[in-house]
């Protein structure tokens, strides 16, 4: 399936364009990617395994990916969340917590508190193959023994640090 991804401008407004995934992003401009931590009352969030056919096989990382074409931001996390976990949520249950800009996108960053029974993720084949909900000591570690995408591991230090106290 071919996905189309809207261009942004530099404070994160939609601009009317498009290009299809996989497509440089013409100079100016930027696609939007979200990340969702989906947290639990007893501290623990989920991580995904990404898939052997993805780049970073085998790391561990929490649900994202890109906006596609017409939706906003919270629509984006909402969809990767249902897609790669199974996980259904409202835009009512996000909170935003912040977002970064980078060479050619825009990073928005979600949280969800919901308590998810423990086996009841549904893995998206290609995507990740396999999850664990885990406490953030046990991330900590996975991050020291490169077990986590390497760039990712500020990011969710930045903008999920409350979790980490």
């Amino acid at each position: 399936m071919t996905e189309i991804l809207d261009l942004y401008n530099e404070n994160g407004e939609p601009t009317g364009g498009t290009v299809l995934r996989g497509t440089p992003v013409p100079h100016g401009y930027y696609l939007m990617l979200v990340s969702i931590m989906t947290v639990r009352s007893d501290g623990r969030f989920l991580i995904t395994k990404r898939a052997p056919e993805k780049n970073y096989a085998g790391r561990w990382e929490i649900t994202g990916g890109c906006v596609q074409s017409g939706e906003t931001a919270a629509e984006g996390a909402l969809r990767e969340l249902r897609e790669e976990t199974g996980i259904t949520a409202s835009a009512a249950e996000l909170s935003d917590c912040g977002s970064c800009r980078r060479s050619s996108y825009i990073h928005r960053f979600f949280r969800i508190h919901k308590d998810v029974p423990e086996d009841s993720v549904i893995l998206q084949p290609g995507e990740t193959d396999a999850y664990r909900w885990v406490t953030p000591a046990e991330y900590r570690e996975l991050m020291r023994t490169g077990r986590t995408i390497p760039h990712h591991n500020a990011m969710i230090l930045s903008y999920f640090g409350a979790l980490f106290e």
